[in-house]
């Protein structure tokens, strides 16, 4: 076994251990539940809302409203429970000092991170398509899913955009070696993300347009490419974040 999966192995067993497993798979399964059951109960929730004797003619949900309860509960809530449950598991080794010992017995510093941002990306992706799956089966369960278009495009737009804040995240908590750290780089990235719209044609290219648009795509409103430039530009911010902390923890002192 390399060193690098030898590390992996270890990020993966002390990962289950606080069981990080467990709570991403809690939180996701619930959202993937939460979704089609929140669409399906909606028009007798506001029915119950109205003063008495109020008339309310709601359409009857479909697929599609299930759908877009996955795209508000996943990126808000779940992205956001995933990025503080994942916030510290670079910077709490190093506050520790957990880290020299196996650093000055050779393990290459790029191995540490790259390691981590493995077990968290695939941490990200196993929450996502289980919330994603258990939507879909209960979904398919209760309504005719033909209605919906691009769903895999539009559920990796979700995916890539969780990875970029957890990249931004990962990044952060390297530079300033401490969790809060960490969360504070990602929440200034939303923020200028957010703020890229303001910009005239920025729909081409900001990776924000991943999370505020792509649900278009289930509907038909949007095509595939019009999706391209924001993706390639998330990927390549995605590279170029590993690879500027990989640089910047290289030359770190611990």
């Amino acid at each position: 076994m390399t060193p690098w999966f030898g590390f992996l192995k270890k990020e993966w067993t002390e990962s289950v251990k606080s069981y990080k497993l467990l709570l991403v798979a809690v939180i996701f399964s619930i959202l993937g539940v939460l979704n089609p059951f929140t669409a399906k109960i909606m028009p007798a929730v506001m029915e119950n809302l109205l003063p008495e004797g109020a008339a309310l003619d709601l359409p009857d949900p479909t697929a599609l409203d299930s759908w877009m309860q996955f795209y508000k509960n996943v990126p808000q809530m779940g992205l956001v429970l995933f990025i503080l449950l994942f916030s510290t598991m670079m910077s709490k080794e190093l506050e520790r000092g957990t880290l020299t010992i196996l650093l000055t017995k050779g393990l290459r510093r790029s191995t540490v991170l790259t390691a981590k941002w493995v077990t968290g990306a695939a941490y990200w992706t196993f929450g996502l398509l289980l919330s994603a799956g258990i939507t879909w089966a209960y979904t398919a369960y209760y309504w005719d899913q033909s209605i919906i278009r691009h769903l895999a495009l539009a559920i990796g737009c979700i995916w890539l955009f969780g990875l970029l804040l957890f990249t931004v995240t990962l990044w952060g908590s390297t530079l300033f070696a401490t969790g809060y750290g960490g969360l504070l780089t990602a929440a200034v990235a939303v923020i200028v993300l957010f703020l890229t719209r303001l910009v005239p044609d920025s729909a081409d290219w900001s990776p924000i347009v991943l999370i505020s648009d792509s649900a278009s795509l289930l509907t038909g409103e949007a095509a595939p490419g019009d999706f391209t430039g924001p993706l390639l530009v998330s990927a390549g911010l995605v590279a170029v974040l590993l690879v500027t902390a990989v640089l910047h923890f290289n030359k770190k002192n611990l």
